[in-house]
C-alpha cells in the first residue's frame, strides 16, 4: 500500500439498502450523521450507497436528495458518483474537508 491509497479508496461507507421507508428528513439526517462522524474521525474519502432506484416506481429517490443536500455541508469538499466497479450510479463518493 502506498501513501496515497487513502485518496482513492473509500475509508468507510454507509448503505441505505434495507433501511425501510424513509422521509427526505430521515435521508438527510442519516447522511449528515455518517458524514459528520467521518469528518470527526479525520477521514478523507467515504462512500454512501444509495442504490440505483430500480425498485422505486418513480426511479431514484435517495441519490437526488443527497446530491442536492451533501454539497451544502461545510465539511464536505466534493461529491462525485462512484466509479463503475465501486457502485457506479448507485453510490456517491464524498471527499471531506481536512479536519486538522
Amino acid at each position: 500500500m502506498n501513501k496515497y491509497t487513502h485518496l482513492s479508496i473509500a475509508e468507510d461507507e454507509f448503505d441505505f439498502h434495507n433501511k425501510g421507508i424513509l422521509t427526505e428528513l430521515d435521508i438527510r439526517d442519516m447522511a449528515h450523521d455518517f458524514l459528520w462522524q467521518a469528518y470527526q474521525r479525520h477521514l478523507y474519502k467515504v462512500r454512501i450507497i444509495t442504490g440505483k432506484g430500480l425498485h422505486s416506481s418513480e426511479g431514484p429517490v435517495i441519490k437526488p436528495i443527497l446530491q442536492q443536500y451533501i454539497p451544502t455541508l461545510p465539511f464536505v469538499k466534493q461529491v462525485i458518483t462512484a466509479k463503475y466497479n465501486e457502485g457506479g450510479s448507485g453510490a456517491l463518493d464524498i471527499i471531506l474537508e481536512q479536519n486538522n
